[in-house]
């Protein structure tokens, strides 16, 4: 089956959608058609020339990264003699779209945070900072006693009714119904002309603000009048809620200096790991945010953190976490992420094997490191 650039941004919508990126963010598909055939991906952190390049020379359609092309940056004009300008230049030039997920890939369930504490080999992982919550609805139908399973089973089919771990919650009362057919109606049941009085069974449940449509569609599908009666109320609760960094617990303590080398090994850094705090301090809860996330420290003290790992660390922020009496490691802006690049790869992979596309994706050979130590 052919792919298309509209394909794998409804797929990346699976995996981080839109709705979770923070207002300051630029992600999307910077460069592209939606209508362009994709044969082959390629998946890095960053569009930067040499990935430009690498996608040139293996021939693929669209490059899939993490930070946008576009981050931070208001384009007034395209020129050569600007480097982003090259850069778009040469995408268009060879008919490759440019597509990223970035705030939104960092809150998602699974995205870089998840990943980087799954890597570290954390347990009962939460969120750190809450960032986004899910808007609710209370949908209320009538509905006849006959018909009254067929809607329910409707209703949370179509995704109404999920409260935690529980799903079908919702909630009945029995009452007496009235109508008049007017000329022209084809009522299921009374008559045209007549005012009619029925029992019905007032049904309700909660559902996510962007399901309501579906769920209103599922019950009209089923339900036997020729128009449903339904009201839909606002509620105050919240559903999923999202949020930046992760906090979890390490399955045994360890020394502050040992983790550290055990994260040089895991990360695959082979540079020096930037390190605040006593070497010999125990560390067990550990409080984390990918790319630059000092802001979050405070709020990983707060939550009993006995270590923060981010990037971008600076020298002020260091002496806020010894004041804190924070242990932090600077694991590097880039290391922190990159390790999304083949989980990335392999969840499209899998995509496209269930939907039998002809797509091929592959994971950029550029090491995008920009710090070297000696």
């Amino acid at each position: 089956m052919l792919v298309t650039v509209r394909d794998i941004v409804a797929f990346m919508e699976g995996v981080a959608p839109q709705a979770l990126a923070e207002d300051w963010d630029n992600t999307g598909l910077a460069v592209g058609d939606y209508a362009h055939q994709v044969k082959k991906v390629l998946v890095a952190l960053d569009v930067i020339d040499s990935v430009i390049d690498e996608a040139v020379e293996i021939g693929a359609d669209l490059i899939l990264t993490h930070h946008p092309m576009l981050l931070f940056r208001k384009i007034n004009s395209i020129t050569k003699s600007d480097a982003v300008g090259r850069r778009i230049y040469k995408l268009i030039e060879n008919e490759i779209a440019a597509f990223s997920a970035h705030t939104n890939l960092d809150i998602a369930k699974g995205g870089t945070n998840d990943a980087l504490a799954e890597l570290i080999g954390l347990t009962n992982v939460e969120i750190l900072e809450e960032t986004w919550a899910e808007d609710l609805k209370k949908i209320v139908v009538y509905v006849p006693q006959s018909h009254l399973e067929a809607v329910r089973e409707a209703m949370c089919a179509a995704g109404g009714g999920h409260i935690g771990g529980y799903s079908h919650c919702t909630f009945q009362t029995a009452g007496e119904g009235t109508f008049l057919p007017l000329k022209g109606t084809s009522p299921y049941l009374g008559t045209e002309g007549i005012l009619e009085k029925t029992p019905e069974i007032r049904i309700e449940t909660i559902a996510p603000a962007q399901k309501t449509e579906k769920i209103l569609e599922a019950i009209k599908s089923v339900h036997p009048y020729e128009e449903v009666a339904y009201d839909i109320y606002p509620v105050e609760q919240k559903g999923r809620k999202e949020g930046i960094g992760r906090i979890g617990t390490l399955q045994k303590p360890m020394i502050f200096s040992e983790f550290a080398l055990l994260l040089k090994e895991k990360l695959d850094l082979h540079q020096i790991i930037r390190l605040v705090g006593d070497p010999s301090q125990t560390i067990q809860r550990v409080g984390l945010c990918t790319g630059s996330g000092v802001e979050y420290m405070a709020a990983a003290k707060k939550q009993g953190a006995d270590l923060y790992l981010t990037g971008d660390l600076k020298f002020h922020e260091a002496q806020k976490a010894l004041e804190m009496g924070l242990c932090v490691g600077d694991i590097t802006h880039y290391a922190s992420e990159v390790l999304i690049v083949p989980i990335l790869q392999k969840a499209l992979c899998k995509e496209a094997k269930e939907k039998e596309w002809e797509l091929e994706v592959v994971c950029s050979k550029i090491n995008g490191q920009t710090f070297w130590t000696i």
